[in-house]
């Protein structure tokens, strides 16, 4: 089934690599935002979820091996469904106004993160092609 999607054994090598590097980078980049949070004293859950989305959505990209664009897509919702279980009822921090109420702004913060992070792939992948354009 991969090979009748045009891959060829290295890219499908380079995408298998690229799995990984993503899922380290997830691991790595949530407990840095996790120390890093606590150390400046901030809400965890929210740092925590923007830059591991940020991470992943630009890691997938960078480390594709083709299909780049695609390949981020695919990220985005990877780790917008993963955010969703991971996130599981969020609560304000027991120092907010509304402590202990319901919310969804660490799983907010994770969506338009991710989003964002999309769009810069996108606009550099454009920028990228049209300078490849240029220099043949």
């Amino acid at each position: 089934m991969v090979f009748s999607m045009g891959l060829s054994m290295n890219q499908v090598r380079g995408f298998t690599l690229s799995f990984v590097i993503v899922i380290i980078s997830f691991v790595f980049s949530a407990v840095a935002a996790g120390l890093l949070a606590d150390l400046v004293g901030i809400w965890k859950k929210p740092a925590i979820g923007s830059v591991a989305a940020f991470c992943v959505v630009i890691v997938g990209y960078v480390t594709a091996p083709s299909h780049k664009r695609m390949a981020s897509v695919i990220w985005l919702i990877v780790g917008a469904i993963s955010a969703w279980f991971l996130a599981g009822d969020s609560y304000y921090p027991e120092d907010y106004e509304h402590a202990y109420q319901l919310t969804i702004i660490p799983l907010l913060a994770t969506y338009l993160s991710g989003l964002l992070d999309l769009l810069l792939c996108l606009v550099w992948h454009k920028k990228q092609n049209k300078n490849e354009g240029l220099n043949t």
